[in-house]
């Protein structure tokens, strides 16, 4: 059974207003001026869920690994718009000849298609043991969906548009057309999650600890 979403500390407002606060804090003047902020789910190579705030700016994109417990930034990167090669936007599902995707339908009494984004660096390909090595700091793709834990009762963004994926694309489409010779089109298309079986992802994405949350009477 999964963990119930009420237990985020993401979704107490005074605790993530501070977050978004040492957020906008890493922006230098390098990366000119802010577009937007949003706390989005980051999928690393091994298919496992970490809730992340994401910066936008006209030059770059920041990824935050934030702690909403200490409150404090634990690390992050900065990806420059400059080096982007491609991003792919649509429904992120598993390959066709997983079985992540059943055992994922199984756990939650339904397959769950979430829209996302995926980002492609020039020159960047992961090789096979990258792809196989949890340790890998290598990435491959950069993929970013919504973060569901953020719904209200009803199935709405609390906040709109801090959590909205369309919101993020929308900008970042922006922010690279105005990034001088980029020429990247987006791609609409699926995008495709590479595990046959991902046992490990599905036990550590459907107990949530990818977030900082409220466990009984202990937070991590």
């Amino acid at each position: 059974m999964s963990a119930q979403p009420s237990a985020s500390l993401s979704r107490r407002l005074t605790v993530l207003e501070v977050g978004l606060a040492a957020a906008r804090a890493l922006v230098t003047p390098a990366d000119g001026a802010m577009l937007g902020i949003w706390l989005l789910t980051f999928v690393n190579h091994w298919n496992f869920e970490q809730e992340r705030l994401v910066v936008l700016t006209e030059h770059a994109l920041l990824r935050i690994k934030y702690n909403f417990l200490a409150q404090r930034v634990e690390k992050y990167t900065r990806l420059r718009l400059a080096a982007i090669e491609s991003i792919t936007l649509g429904r992120v599902r598993f390959a066709s000849q997983s079985l992540a995707e059943g055992l994922q339908a199984l756990s939650r009494g339904a397959a769950v298609a979430r829209p996302g984004v995926r980002i492609t660096l020039r020159g960047e390909q992961l090789s096979k043991w990258d792809r196989w090595n949890p340790r890998s700091a290598k990435m491959g793709e950069r993929t970013l969906i919504f973060c569901s834990h953020m719904e209200s009762g009803d199935g709405a963004p609390l906040i709109e548009p801090l959590e909205s994926v369309d919101d993020f694309q929308n900008a970042l489409q922006r922010a690279l057309n105005g990034v001088e010779g980029m020429a990247v089109v987006p791609v609409v298309s699926d995008i495709v999650l590479d595990s046959l079986l991902g046992i490990p992802a599905l036990v550590y994405n459907e107990n949530r600890l990818g977030e900082w949350r409220t466990r009984g009477s202990i937070a991590f």
